[in-house]
């Protein structure tokens, strides 16, 4: 049986109260005040399932202090509560078509994926918020508390993150494509990022909830990946089924998880802060197309630059425009990367040779980790109402996937020796 997937009573249906919120605000004022929550307080949904495990609100909070004591917190802030309520009713939808064991087994990773992820979040600020000054491409971030998982009842503890509310952007649909500044903006705001973190203690990095791209994925282990291309091949499309049938005898000889996060030791590179979740979803831009705000940190780890490259270039590029541009986005990154390590006077964690051989070493497994995603936007385009614009909103979607399909293919039979 695919784990319980129903609402609790709490906020936006978890089990998280406004308590739990009360306390772990207090805790996190990092000083002795009498902050409350008063009666006037609500919270409403921002989005469905936004993050991997989490449900995030717009809280709007009458917080209360004693007299003399600063109000630390604004009245209205974004909450993201740890939940994995998001993709647990996005695997029932799946359930029918799995074995009742295989739906169990896959919920019970989901749930144990759970803390991890939050946890990386709140790993994240806590680092940024220890730099002396804040970073605008970010959101400001409040209070939060880490998911424990209880010693005696194996029960997780409740846990939810709050940070500013951005308001006035907007974030493009997984079915649109990134002009060329847009590309550009995104990769000199993920270079710049980088950097922040490029001098950051090896102890502190071990601290990191995820370690490396295997410890990111080993949820995702290949009897998943072919599982979900079974699912693809059920697609009525002739060229598809045949990609997915020469995906399937590719995967067992694919590079592995492991031997990437080996590869920076033995090309002489150092490991850089990788998003991990690289998409339009999570990328912020006002109306006049200029970019605002990165947002969700759950997937983050240590490791090849690669990993984000590749991610961005396949779902928010058309196949001809990655394929067009490749070359010239991986100079432009680079050349980003070495002015921001400039500036801070910080080393240059890799040289643009090393970048190249990385990307295509990594593409086949970095683009074999995202096709699950595509599945499940795939099944929602598909079940739109019959509009007009489906057709062609179905087939340009439908020719993304199959150009990442045919990619991850060439690349792994093409894939550079080191």
């Amino acid at each position: 049986m695919v784990k319980n997937a129903e609402l609790s009573h709490g906020l936006l249906g978890t089990t998280l109260q406004w308590e739990d919120v009360e306390k772990i605000a207090r805790e996190c004022a990092k000083k002795d005040i009498n902050l409350k929550i008063g009666d006037e307080k609500s919270i409403k949904p921002l989005a469905e399932g936004v993050g991997l495990q989490s449900l995030l609100g717009i809280a709007d909070v009458d917080w209360t202090v004693e007299a003399g004591e600063k109000l630390l917190y604004p009245k209205r802030f974004a909450l993201k509560i740890g939940s994995p309520v998001a993709l647990l009713q996005a695997l029932e939808a799946q359930a029918t078509k799995l074995t009742p064991k295989i739906a169990a087994d896959i919920s019970d990773e989901f749930i144990k994926f759970l803390p991890p992820c939050h946890n990386s979040e709140i790993f994240f600020y806590n680092y940024i918020q220890s730099k002396l000054r804040p970073l605008s491409i970010l959101p400001k971030y409040y209070f939060g508390r880490e998911i424990q998982i209880m010693p005696e009842t194996g029960e997780y503890t409740k846990g939810c993150i709050a940070i500013e509310l951005v308001e006035n952007v907007k974030t493009l649909s997984p079915l649109e494509n990134f002009s060329d500044s847009q590309m550009i903006q995104v990769l000199e705001n993920l270079a710049k990022l980088q950097v922040e973190f490029i001098d950051m203690d090896e102890n502190e990095r071990k601290k990191a909830p995820h370690q490396g791209l295997y410890g990111l994925y080993q949820t995702f282990r290949d009897w998943f990946l072919q599982l979900n291309n079974t699912l693809m091949a059920h697609f009525p499309d002739e060229e598809m089924q045949k990609l997915t049938e020469k995906f399937a005898k590719t995967l067992p000889d694919m590079i592995c998880a492991d031997q990437l996060d080996r590869i920076p030791n033995k090309l002489g590179m150092k490991k850089v802060l990788v998003h991990g979740d690289l998409w339009s979803a999570n990328i912020m831009w006002d109306e006049e197309g200029d970019f605002k705000k990165l947002i969700d940190f759950q997937m983050i780890h240590f490791g090849l630059a690669a990993t984000d490259l590749a991610r961005v270039f396949n779902t928010c590029l058309t196949p001809e425009d990655r394929h067009k541009n490749k070359e010239k986005y991986l100079e432009i990154y680079f050349e980003f990367l070495e002015k921001y390590c400039k500036e801070e006077n910080k080393e240059v964690p890799f040289d643009l040779k090393q970048l190249k051989i990385t990307y295509d070493l990594a593409y086949p497994r970095v683009s074999a980790y995202l096709l699950p995603a595509l599945t499940a936007i795939l099944e929602k385009v598909t079940s739109m109402p019959d509009i007009p614009a489906k057709p062609v909103i179905l087939g340009s979607f439908i020719a993304k996937v199959k150009g990442i399909y045919q990619d991850i293919i060439e690349y792994h039979e093409n894939r550079p020796e080191i």
